[in-house]
């Protein structure tokens, strides 16, 4: 089954039958359209779902592609809230350097780039976070029991998670992307979990305690990439 004015803009898209009386769409975190639509539907019906909602879908086509991370020559990267420029030098020194809104790359080879970036960042990551959770934690030293465990890795679908059993908290390595303020944000959001178990009208009563505009900052996180 194709959708024309899909292909007419050249637009990705998957398709989906499912037990739903609704037609649905969404983009991933590739830029791809995923389209759900219920058991029984006629093309004709689809196409003009699809056709109603073309506007949306091309701005929220946009806007993913905006999001989408890429490792090429003068690519844009976010470092800490300030976007910056990739610039890749093939070379027998393997190093990466911030100068300015610069990040230089040195490399052997152009397929180490991704992977050496993510290392790198990982390193950032180690150097801030345990720094922004230690004043996260003394804001709200008289509500938790003990200072929680930090692991840094990559997540497809969070910023943060909380661990309550464990008393540990992971953070996305795709934060160091962010202002510091929104570090501070997703970090005091996943200590408030240790109080409040979800994230009822209490949870963002007690968050807000601790964080500004904390709804704002959630909005605000939007704006970058979770997946590197």
């Amino acid at each position: 089954m194709n959708i024309p004015i899909l292909e007419q803009y050249a637009i990705p898209y998957v398709m989906e039958v499912k037990k739903t009386k609704h037609m649905r769409i969404r983009f991933d975190q590739k830029a791809v359209l995923h389209i759900t639509y219920p058991l029984g539907c006629k093309i004709e019906s689809l196409e003009s779902f699809i056709s109603k909602h073309i506007e949306w879908i091309l701005e929220k086509r946009s806007q993913s592609l905006e999001k989408i991370v890429t490792y090429t020559n003068g690519s844009r990267q976010y470092v800490f809230g300030e976007t910056c420029t990739l610039q890749i030098n093939l070379s027998k020194t393997k190093r990466i350097d911030k100068i300015g809104d610069m990040i230089m790359v040195s490399v052997h080879d152009i397929k180490d780039v991704r992977k050496d970036m993510l290392q790198w960042r990982r390193e950032l990551a180690e150097n801030v976070f345990e720094q922004l959770l230690y004043a996260c934690f003394m804001k709200m030293e008289h509500e938790l029991a003990t200072f929680p465990k930090i692991v840094i890795q990559q997540s497809k679908t969070k910023w943060g998670c909380c661990y309550i059993h464990e008393n540990k908290i992971m953070l996305n390595v795709a934060l160091t992307q962010v202002p510091f303020e929104l570090i501070e944000y997703v970090i005091c959001h996943e200590l408030t979990h240790f109080i409040v178990h979800n994230h009822s009208k209490l949870f963002h009563d007690q968050l807000s305690q601790y964080v500004t505009e904390e709804r704002t900052k959630a909005k605000m996180l939007k704006k970058y990439p979770n997946i590197l």
